[in-house]
């Protein structure tokens, strides 16, 4: 006697059941949200690099890795006419071309990083995420569900630009000294002499 298979959140199939999973992964990432957006990335899924070390330890980034952002933000640009805002979830199923070993938080963290300023303000806006690797040699492609995401935590940029802005008292249209003089007076330095 053989078992059932055990029933899954995105169901086995080709290109044809793209819109199912989009739509399961909403259902289960928020619940009853009404903005959604699907997308489909054309090729095989990319994934971030590890940062690179120049000597005298400044990082940059890779050739390759920076191409393969600024193609994806491309796309995403394509879709997202204005950044969302405030709280949101993000599903991705990653249909690789092999069975190459690849970490599916790197695929996510490219496509974050590929939307910052593009599909939403700043990742950190991201609350909820669900990544899926599935092997397609005939048609690689990253399955794309961004929605809205209801949470405890606010991750809306605007109140933590605000915060930033009021860290500096000092006046920039000051003089160097006085602003000197004034950032000692607030953290209770004392002025260096010489």
């Amino acid at each position: 006697m053989t078992a059932a298979p055990a029933a899954s959140l995105l169901p086995a199939g080709g290109r044809a059941l793209d819109q199912d999973r989009a739509w399961l992964l909403a259902q289960a990432l928020a619940p009853g949200a009404a903005d959604v957006k699907v997308l489909t990335l054309p090729g095989p899924p990319a994934s971030k690099a590890r940062p690179r070390f120049a000597k005298g330890g400044a990082t940059y980034k890779d050739r390759a890795d920076a191409a393969a952002e600024q193609a994806t933000a491309w796309r995403l640009r394509r879709n997202f006419p204005q950044p969302w805002s405030g709280n949101l979830a993000l599903g991705v199923v990653f249909f690789r071309p092999d069975r190459q070993r690849i970490d599916a938080d790197n695929m996510v963290k490219h496509i974050c990083d590929a939307g910052n300023g593009i599909a939403w303000d700043d990742d950190a806006q991201i609350t909820a995420t669900y990544s899926v690797v599935e092997l397609d040699p005939d048609d690689p492609r990253t399955l794309l569900v961004v929605t809205r995401h209801v949470s405890s935590l606010d991750r809306n940029p605007q109140p933590l630009r605000a915060r930033r802005s009021r860290r500096r008292t000092v006046d920039p249209s000051a003089s160097r000294e006085a602003g000197r003089s004034a950032v000692d007076a607030e953290w209770g330095a004392a002025p260096c002499s010489g």
